[in-house]
Parts: structure tokens; sequence; C-alpha cells
């Protein structure tokens, strides 16, 4: 996998590969994208989501986060990652 910031992520298997988009967002601070994307990868991956889905649900969590201001408190709740990760339905970039 290789993250491309805004221009989303390319997972890879050794047979195939696939972009993964970026999430359109406005950002203010990205001082947590990076964290906030880990931490929702590792959660993806231990229940058990193919690397790929893992990886829009991480781009998701990174997505909402550098629209808020801050570190801790960028952090988004899953149920506004599974909203965006969805197709964006119920997302309104709500705190």
């Amino acid at each position: 996998m290789v993250t491309l910031g805004g221009r989303g992520a390319v997972v890879a298997d050794g047979r195939t590969a696939t972009v993964v988009p970026a999430f359109p967002v406005t950002p203010v601070d990205t001082v947590a994208a990076g964290d906030i994307f880990n931490a929702c990868l590792a959660v993806a991956l231990a229940e058990g989501r193919t690397l790929a889905e893992a990886v829009r649900f991480a781009s998701a969590g990174a997505a909402i986060s550098v629209t808020r201001a801050g570190a801790q408190d960028s952090a988004p709740i899953r149920h506004d990652i599974e909203a965006l990760a969805g197709g964006g339905r119920g997302w309104a970039g709500r705190r």
C-alpha cells in the first residue's frame, strides 16, 4: 500500500493494483491525518476487511480528520467514518 495524500492510495498484492481515490474534502488541519489513517486501517484489518476495504475505511477517517483543527479533537467517530466510506450519506461534516 502506498498513500498519496489528497490523491488517495494504491493497494497492490503482487497480482493486481487497486487505486483507492481520496474523499473530496476541504482541509483545515492535517496534523493527525496519518495517525487517524493508521488507526482506522488497523481497526478495519482486525475486523477482517480486505486490504482495499480497510484502506477505504482509513481514507474516510483521515479525510474527516483533516476537516477539523487539532490532533485529538480531529478524531472522527465510527458512525461518520462508515457514513463517508459508504458513499457519503449520513456524514455532513459534523463533530
